[in-house]
């Protein structure tokens, strides 16, 4: 029986450094050794090679996972390439983890599950940021019963400004505004309301950065079965901006602005606790503080999913709802009605 787990990247592009991270927390995990990095751009590959001098660098991802060392991929790519890359993992017989958002749409997301379930090996969707330090934390008021039934959800990350000519603003590479910011948005809440989805209604703009081809504002509204409403809203086009996230409960209400809640991600294995947000009863008003953004427990939760048969931290299947929400509330803003999500 293994007693450790050999770990590979795929993708060390410069966008947050999200190549680096994830190999700086699987390096800080006992029981993981970071062995390969996969890196086409050669001027990223050089780079990944001084950041990491003990991992090989391969530009063939085929080469790569002819390793009999490598137990474990990690998929830090272009949203559009998750699905091809973590099939060929798995295929090759790796258990792989694939960066937010899992894949652009449920027929991809199917094919993964397929492919994973075909090889007999663990496909897990890295939605790490369930780990924020206001997300603990409110989340931990919720469960406490702090604020009672919780009726009503907004969540809400408002801007105005022209996107960066990157690939996340191309919605045939990224998949939309909705998912970057949004598919975090919508994972916290699935998580957050046990209930499954009735409907989703969403509202999609496109009025202004005629140069991107993703949407200026996207928002999707998530009925749930035990009557929760949850109300996402990405925009790039608000001069007027919302908290981040508005809890209504029979007992109280959650107020959170966001500020300092990911101080240090990308950046730091755990992120410092540094805000906080106002909890609201019938007793008066008062500030919780935020917990630790504790980024690195997703790692060490798959080392023990691997080495001691714990849970996945985060399934395939719970990266899939999130992109079936998705999916559904595009569905809708062309249809001009509510839509049952019929892939979930």
């Amino acid at each position: 029986m293994k007693d450790s787990i050999g770990c590979a990247v795929v993708g060390y592009g410069p966008t947050y450094n999200f190549g680096w991270m994830h190999g700086k927390w699987i390096e800080d995990v006992p029981a993981l050794r970071f062995l390969a990095i996969c890196e086409k751009d050669p001027e990223r590959a050089a780079q990944a090679r001084q950041d990491f001098p003990g991992a090989a660098v391969y530009e063939d991802l085929d080469e790569m996972l002819e390793r009999e060392d490598i137990d474990l991929v990690s998929v830090v790519t272009s949203h559009n390439t998750h699905a091809r890359l973590a099939v060929q993992c798995l295929q090759a017989g790796k258990h792989t983890v694939v960066e937010k958002p899992l894949c652009l749409n449920t027929a991809e997301a199917d094919a993964m599950i397929r492919a994973a379930r075909e090889a007999g090996k663990t496909l897990a969707t890295f939605h790490n940021r369930r780990h924020d330090g206001n997300v603990r934390a409110i989340k931990e008021v919720i469960e406490l019963g702090e604020i009672g039934q919780v009726f009503d959800i907004q969540l809400s990350a408002c801007g105005y400004g022209r996107p960066d000519g990157w690939w996340r603003s191309r919605k045939e590479v990224s998949g939309g505004l909705f998912y970057d910011w949004g598919s975090h948005a919508i994972d916290w809440v699935l998580s957050m309301v046990p209930s499954p989805v009735k409907q989703v209604t969403g509202f999609f703009h496109k009025l202004l950065w005629h140069e991107s081809s993703n949407e200026d504002q996207t928002r999707a509204v998530i009925l749930f079965e035990n009557g929760t409403v949850a109300d996402i809203t990405q925009s790039s086009i608000a001069y007027a901006g919302r908290p981040l996230w508005r809890i209504l409960g029979t007992e109280g209400a959650v107020i959170d602005t966001g500020e300092n809640a990911i101080r240090g991600y990308c950046q730091e294995l755990i992120g410092p606790s540094g805000g906080s947000f106002k909890l609201i009863t019938a007793s008066g008003e008062r500030d919780i503080p935020y917990k630790e953004s504790d980024w690195i427990t997703y790692y060490r939760d798959m080392a023990d999913h691997l080495l001691k048969g714990a849970s996945v931290p985060v399934s395939a299947e719970d990266g899939r709802r999130v992109i079936a929400v998705l999916e559904t509330a595009e569905q809708s803003a062309r249809s001009g009605r509510s839509e049952v999500p019929r892939y979930l």
